[in-house]
């Protein structure tokens, strides 16, 4: 009985059709002829993370073997990813895991520069506002990839945002470290930071605790002394009174 194909390797085959359609003129990102220029269709890899995992998922339902994952996946490449692919070293880009990695931290890091350039923008009386407008727009849309997410989940990274900037600065670099992507694991990166912490404070003092006692004389060591001195004492007492009786005598 034939079964129709899962929807993420339709999604996955309709992205490669439209960049396919796009590079040779005739997509919906190019101008139509005879009517006004069409805005852009966003690209399946402004959202890396989900195109990935759809991809994924049409590989294991086709059974694909794993090491021709990356064979399969070069074609559907562009932008970031392609760029991402590109910096990598030749024998790195034979294996699935490490060109999947490079392709997130490149989106990530795209990603955090919008932001960066969005929440850094300063207004240019040569663009005029009209001019700021768009660009802040654009930056906007290249942060929280408006055409890829739920208000939900732009709200998110908002909150996100925000979260990350009022944490203590050394807290804040080893979240970021880790590259959150909801506040959920921000806010657990964030606690295992502090425990991390707490730990390391509680060695220090239980060292601190140990380096000290084995400085000091123990109980013990210091009764035996005490009795030392005070026999020394009592010898030397003792010594003397015999002299002085030696002397009375004479």
């Amino acid at each position: 009985m034939h079964t129709s194909p899962p929807a993420s390797a339709l999604c996955f085959r309709l992205c490669l059709q439209e960049r396919r359609r796009v590079e040779a003129g005739g997509g919906l990102g190019g101008r139509l002829e005879g009517s006004r220029e069409k805005p852009e269709k966003p690209s399946p890899w402004e959202d890396a993370k989900t195109f990935l995992a759809a991809f994924e998922q049409v590989a294991k339902a086709c059974q694909w073997p794993r090491g021709e994952w990356v064979i399969r996946l070069l074609p559907a490449l562009s932008g970031i990813a392609e760029r991402a692919f590109n910096n990598m070293d030749a024998p790195d880009r034979e294996d699935y895991g490490k060109v999947k990695a490079a392709i997130l931290r490149g989106d990530a890091l795209s990603r955090e520069k919008q932001r960066q350039q969005f929440r850094g923008f300063c207004y240019q009386e040569t663009e005029g506002p009209r001019g700021a407008y768009s660009r802040l727009w654009e930056m906007c849309r290249g942060w929280l990839r408006v055409e890829n997410h739920s208000k939900e989940q732009m709200l998110e990274l908002m909150v996100l945002e925000q979260l990350l900037s009022i944490l203590p600065l050394e807290m804040q670099s080893r979240v970021r470290e880790s590259g959150p992507e909801s506040c959920s694991q921000a806010v657990a990166l964030a606690e295992e930071f502090l425990l991390k912490q707490e730990k390391e404070v509680l060695l220090e003092e239980v060292a601190g605790s140990i380096y000290e006692a084995g400085q000091a004389p123990s109980g013990r060591e210091q009764r035996y002394s005490s009795v030392g001195v005070k026999e020394e004492e009592d010898g030397e007492a003792g010594q003397l009174g015999k002299e002085g009786g030696r002397t009375s005598g004479a």
